[in-house]
């Protein structure tokens, strides 16, 4: 086993350039932390490297077998790469997808330019939880595989399918499969989501804007239905991940 206890070593700066967007997406890779991630992502066989100090590779030897590459890393490396105040010390590299193609079989989640990393994790687990098995997300929103992203969906990242695409172009493709595109409205003109009847029998396009600005104009044009969440009248919103995930329980459980 190779053992790295330097911060300067060549593999170990290559590692680091993953926490860039452009990088990871050049090289369609990406980095997992903990012991729970790592094992997510190794039941979706997308790990190359596994990379841990003594003590914590110790814990999952028996776990995870035929790892292509297993390297040994001090507890300084380990700081380096790390994004967490208390780590594990215990990371991954593992490899993007390839050729994502969108489900037209079931419903779906589109994000328009959603900044917040939190925001993003959430409404991936949500979508995970509520049978949103894909999530297309505009291509000025934050990076799926960013980290702060992965650690938000506790790892139901790897129960989806991800996409990065132009929203008018994926809306007109859902329109021509028969969805019904439903967006959530900022203000009181929407429709009050607790008068909407949702059919099991109909496939559903839900789209959350922008936390600050909402649905970019150019969408709002192609949305069949804008739902608005009633709230306390002493209220003026609810967080995107807050609101999407609510919708998303609401078309789940349609009759």
């Amino acid at each position: 086993m190779e053992v790295i206890s330097s911060v300067s070593n060549p593999k170990i700066k290559e590692i680091l350039k993953l926490k860039d967007r452009k990088h990871r997406n050049k090289q369609k890779l990406f980095i997992v932390e903990g012991f729970h991630m790592i094992m997510e992502a190794y039941n979706d066989q997308i790990i190359k490297t596994l990379l841990g100090t003594s003590k914590a590779l110790e814990v999952l030897k028996d776990e995870i077998p035929n790892i292509e590459q297993v390297i040994e890393i001090s507890e300084n490396v380990a700081k380096k790469i790390s994004d967490t105040v208390t780590s594990q010390q215990i990371f991954a590299i593992c490899s993007m997808p390839e050729n994502t193609k969108i489900d037209f079989e079931n419903n779906i989640l589109l994000l328009d330019q959603i900044q917040d990393p939190g925001n993003l994790g959430t409404l991936i687990r949500s979508a995970a939880s509520f049978n949103f098995k894909t999530v297309i997300a505009s291509p000025n929103s934050v990076n799926f595989h960013n980290q702060k992203v992965l650690r938000s969906t506790q790892g139901n990242l790897f129960q989806v399918n991800l996409v990065n695409e132009y929203l008018v172009k994926v809306i007109n493709q859902l329109h021509d499969n028969n969805y019904i595109i439903i967006g959530t409205s900022l203000h009181d003109d929407g429709k009050v989501l607790s008068k909407v009847k949702f059919d099991s029998d109909d496939k559903y396009a839900l789209i959350i804007g922008n936390e600050g600005k909402g649905i970019s104009p150019e969408l709002l044009d192609l949305i069949d239905l804008n739902i608005n969440i009633e709230m306390a009248e002493n209220v003026d919103s609810i967080n995107a991940a807050v609101a999407g995930s609510i919708i998303m329980y609401q078309i789940n459980n349609a009759k």
